[in-house]
């Protein structure tokens, strides 16, 4: 089996996992934590790296990360290489402390970055090793809600700014933003393309026209679910008829131009007369929130649904 395209370009943001071998710890200790953060600084000093979000856990890593320079292999080679190197001497050991390669998946920052960081600083909460995420030491969390030092490979302003313009509001709503989603369940997985691209329909075609076509060892369709693109006007119309609670019927119209149209977060905003696109996907969290225990509002969603696609 051929294995998965490595896509490459200036300016690319990733969510990147890699996990020991057998599901091993690959930190034991303050020590290795400590090691591979400074291993990850010496990185983005050298090769104009930018993280946005990281999570370390035990026995697996999750980083999002920005590549002004478009050289994700080079840097990941030397982050694991390095790092097995250090922990086999540290530790006696000889072989491969990572399961293999490890997995990039191409990130559409517009439409995924909040979700995607969120995501990330969960982890330890849904592992249950802390009950919050600022209790979490090895994570980007506590410096995004200036409770830790921020790290200089760190970046927490682009983030932090979709939320508001003055910092200690912007924090505020971050850590709602994090926190609401607790029993989410949402995974990059659940929308990621052959588990490669994590975008909007319009940004996987840019990236298979760019990045892909003529390439033999990887398809990548479009998005399946946005293969009709739905009209704004009908989909408002449709929305007023099945509901006259206006909080509602945002968040179904917000449901279906996410999944139907090619608008960006900001866009759909707009139309919604929503704060931010921080606010649109906080609206879709709590529709699908809502859905799970009131049956009448996934008959709603199932109507949109129906109606978008059909």
């Amino acid at each position: 089996m051929a294995r998965p395209l490595r896509i490459e370009y200036p300016g690319a943001y990733y969510h990147v996992i890699n996990r020991g071998l057998e599901r091993r710890d690959i930190f034991k200790n303050n020590k290795d934590y400590e090691y591979f953060l400074l291993l990850l600084n010496k990185l983005s000093l050298k090769y104009n790296l930018i993280v946005h979000s990281y999570c370390l856990m035990t026995n697996h890593y999750h980083l999002y990360l920005e590549t002004p320079n478009g050289n994700l292999s080079k840097i990941m080679r030397q982050l694991d290489g390095i790092y097995t190197q250090a922990f086999n001497h540290k530790y006696n050991r000889v072989g491969p402390l990572m399961q293999g390669r490890y997995k990039a998946v191409l990130i559409d920052k517009d439409s995924y970055s909040l979700e995607l960081s969120r995501y990330i600083h969960l982890n330890p909460v849904r592992a249950k090793m802390v009950d919050s995420p600022e209790k979490y030491q090895w994570s980007s969390y506590g410096a995004f809600i200036k409770k830790a030092e921020t790290p200089r490979f760190l970046q927490t302003a682009w983030l932090l700014s979709q939320f508001a313009g003055l910092q200690n509001k912007a924090i505020k709503l971050f850590k709602q933003f994090t926190c609401i989603s607790l029993a989410n369940g949402w995974t990059p997985e659940k929308d990621a393309y052959k588990g490669i691209i994590l975008g909007s329909k319009e940004f996987v075609s840019q990236i298979q026209q760019a990045h892909i076509s003529g390439k033999q060892d990887i398809e990548i369709p479009l998005l399946a679910k946005a293969q009709k693109e739905i009209s704004v006007e009908r989909l408002q119309e449709f929305a007023q008829k099945l509901t006259l609670n206006v909080k509602l019927r945002n968040k179904l119209i917000v449901f279906g131009l996410r999944n139907y149209s090619q608008l960006k977060l900001k866009q759909i905003a707009k139309i919604v007369e929503a704060p931010s696109y921080s606010a649109v996907v906080m609206m879709a969290n709590r529709l699908s929130t809502e859905a799970q225990k009131n049956a009448q509002v996934k008959q709603l969603v199932t109507k949109i649904t129906d109606f978008c696609a059909g």
